[in-house]
């Protein structure tokens, strides 16, 4: 019976060559599909500019810090906490505003689910890019 095996760095990088086999795309083809870095970092430029409610920055800017250390943000009661909501349900609108602009404008998910951890995930390459802008305060998009 024939085997095949992915091997990559993280989780992220594991679920694209998952994807890039089961969908068919080439090497060639992933690499012409992949946008360029300038391009990745003006996407994500513009979805956080768009980002208007003030919660939905906040979790994006806490996924983005997460990232940058390699790790998820589990949604547990710490989290709960942080946000002084309740229950989970909130948290659904939090991440979909920024995976709706960012699909929209990049043509992908921002925030990611890791069932493994039961948290949020963000791709370090995004992060970095919101974690400057967060430095810069170029986030800021009005009243939320």
């Amino acid at each position: 019976m024939p085997q095949i095996s992915f091997q990559a760095d993280t989780q992220d990088e594991l679920i694209e060559m998952v994807r890039r086999w089961v969908t068919g795309l080439t090497v060639e083809a992933a690499l012409v599909a992949e946008p360029s870095a300038d391009r990745r970092v003006r996407d994500v430029q513009e979805v956080m500019r768009r980002i208007r409610g003030e919660y939905s920055r906040d979790l994006v800017i806490e996924v983005a810090a997460a990232a940058s250390r390699g790790a998820a943000v589990p949604r547990d009661q710490k989290l709960l906490k942080m946000f002084k909501k309740t229950n989970y349900t909130a948290f659904a609108g939090m991440v979909g505003g920024p995976n709706k602009l960012s699909r929209r404008i990049a043509g992908r998910d921002l925030i990611t689910w890791d069932a493994a951890v039961g948290g949020y995930r963000i791709d370090p390459r995004d992060a970095e890019v919101i974690l400057a802008m967060t430095a810069e305060g170029s986030t800021s998009s009005g009243p939320a």
